[in-house]
């Protein structure tokens, strides 16, 4: 199966179809529009101050390359291209909210293509990059809830229904404690009755060995360390539904989540 953007947060995603087509004019109008709104929300959000100009956005599909996004310079200005040849595989949501997990690498983390990442890798290591891409996650999910009133199950009812675009033939470590730490920051975010900014990124390693997982929180005032209780069991089940989402209905996949969510956050939450 086709790697799709090896270097990308989304370096799993199956290229269905390698022939261009054509994106119907009201869907590129939608995602204009709506990167937009996402990027005036950012501003709003004090998350960044740069509004980037949609006229310097382009939607065009291509056969040449299997990417995502692509920025390049022209004339002295930021052009951005998207590539939504996947769009019709995907579905429209899934698709907007891979768009805009792109869009706030290059307005906020100045982190607009492959070569970057590559670059953040090799100076700063796989678990800053890992980060990276977790706060790209939270920061979509938060505008999902503020803006479109997702809750905690329709947001993974989406992911659920664009986890076929996802391939994996075995567990990378890394990519996992990456989809975790999504996970639980994603979820602490949508079951806190006040606006938190709480990032996690995990280490599976403890739970071979200490039947635990140990997690790094970033706040917006500081930085610690905690343990989760997450058991091998645990870690199996979640496993089950990373790497084969396609076995469950979405009601198991989001109860596997919920429980998972629960028990290593210590939480209420009905599953």
């Amino acid at each position: 199966m086709k790697d799709m953007n090896k270097n990308s947060p989304y370096d799993e995603l199956v290229n269905f179809d390698d022939q261009p087509r054509e994106i119907k004019e009201n869907d590129r109008e939608r995602l204009l529009e709506e990167l937009e709104k996402f990027n005036k929300w950012l501003i709003d959000e004090k998350v960044t101050e740069s509004l980037f100009d949609i006229k310097d956005v382009t939607i065009e599909p291509t056969s040449k390359g299997d990417w995502i996004m692509k920025v390049h310079n022209h004339n002295g200005a930021q052009k951005v291209s998207f590539n939504p040849v996947n769009l019709n595989a995907w579905g429209y949501d899934f698709f907007e909210v891979v768009i805009l997990h792109e869009y706030f690498h290059l307005v906020v983390q100045k982190v607009p293509n492959k070569d970057d990442a590559v670059k953040i890798k090799d100076y700063f290591g796989s678990d800053f990059m890992s980060l990276i891409d977790i706060e790209a996650d939270f920061y979509v999910a938060l505008y999902l809830k503020d803006i479109k009133g997702y809750n905690i199950d329709s947001y993974w009812e989406l992911n659920f229904k664009g986890s076929t675009a996802f391939s994996d033939d075995w567990i990378r470590a890394k990519k996992f404690e990456r989809f975790l730490g999504s996970l639980l920051s994603v979820n602490k975010m949508f079951l806190s009755p006040t606006k938190i900014f709480d990032l996690y990124l995990p280490s599976i390693s403890p739970v071979y060995t200490e039947d635990h997982m140990k997690i790094l929180v970033l706040k917006r005032e500081h930085i610690y360390f905690e343990e989760i209780n997450a058991s091998y069991q645990d870690f199996i089940d979640i496993k089950k539904i990373y790497k084969q989402p396609s076995e469950h209905s979405v009601t198991g996949y989001i109860k596997t989540i919920k429980k998972f969510t629960a028990k290593a956050l210590n939480t209420s939450i009905e599953y």
